[in-house]
């Protein structure tokens, strides 16, 4: 009881102290600093003591993998990423909301991945925005019977590690490479390795669709004939990726299919996922 007390009492100014000093031994030194940094993480886990809360009921990514790990655990190895697909759909539509990309709009992903296979083997797939993990699962299994490396890019270390765990469980963690860091770092690290993207997932920070999607163009990233899918078009929203690619520059640079749908596990909100074939 006093330890929560205090807890709460250390919450207010900690958080406050927190917005305001950035670096709290570096501004006030050791011996002031010090207390402050103690102060801002005991109010960070103040809701866990205070409340007695569970981590699954703070972040929804680990209740879901926690949802998949109990769910899977008797699943055959040649039936686990299929099963670890449905229980983490099965989450987000029964038992909590998801922003990963969702069965319906996941379906669109395939479909995309699929036609852009029958053309030629891709060598690499890129997604931005990994978030549970679930989006990679989708494009591993399409990706099943091909050589092609597949990159997921996400600089959240709760995204790295539940993603890690979800693959883990789905029995294709050693097909996965993940990248803990910002999409545009990796877009100029892949430049200096001189290599290019023939299917491109942007499912991250909308603000920053457009802004990579040119970097990579300016980079020369996009092989001939790649294929870049956009998810959140209408909703959060990317309207300057969608006026770029539908009335911008890169009406003439991709040809684009506008796929009208909904949110993730929400039907009465609309969305729209971009399918653009780079033309190179």
């Amino acid at each position: 009881m006093r330890l929560s007390l205090c807890t709460a009492f250390l919450a207010v100014p900690a958080a406050l102290l927190a917005v305001v000093l950035q670096d709290p031994k570096g501004i006030l030194g050791h011996t002031l600093g010090r207390p402050v940094e103690i102060a801002v993480n005991l109010a960070k886990i103040g809701p866990y003591i205070v409340f007695g809360l569970s981590s699954t009921q703070v972040h929804p990514q680990l209740a879901a993998l926690d949802y998949v790990i109990d769910g899977i655990e008797n699943v055959s190895e040649e039936l686990r990423l299929d099963k670890a697909i449905d229980l983490v759909d099965d989450f987000g539509w029964n038992r909590g909301f998801l922003i990963n990309v969702g069965d319906v709009k996941g379906r669109i992903v395939d479909s995309a991945l699929l036609e852009r296979m029958k053309r030629s083997e891709p060598k690499l797939v890129v997604e931005f925005g990994t978030f549970l993990g679930y989006g990679t699962l989708r494009l591993a299994r399409v990706l099943k019977n091909s050589k092609a490396e597949l990159m997921t890019v996400d600089p959240d270390v709760l995204a790295h590690s539940v993603s890690s765990s979800l693959y883990e469980k789905a029995g294709v963690r050693d097909r996965i490479v993940m990248k803990k860091d910002f999409s545009s770092n990796v877009l100029r690290e892949l430049h200096r390795e001189g290599r290019q993207i023939d299917f491109l997932f942007i499912d991250h920070v909308k603000k920053l669709y457009l802004s990579d999607l040119k970097l990579a163009l300016e980079l020369k990233l996009l092989a001939k004939d790649c294929v870049v899918v956009g998810d959140n078009i209408l909703w959060p929203g990317a309207p300057d990726y969608k006026e770029f690619m539908l009335q911008g520059p890169g009406a003439k640079l991709f040809e684009t299919q506008v796929h009208q749908t909904h949110v993730e596990y929400w039907p009465e909100f609309p969305d729209i996922v971009t399918v653009s074939r780079f033309l190179g």
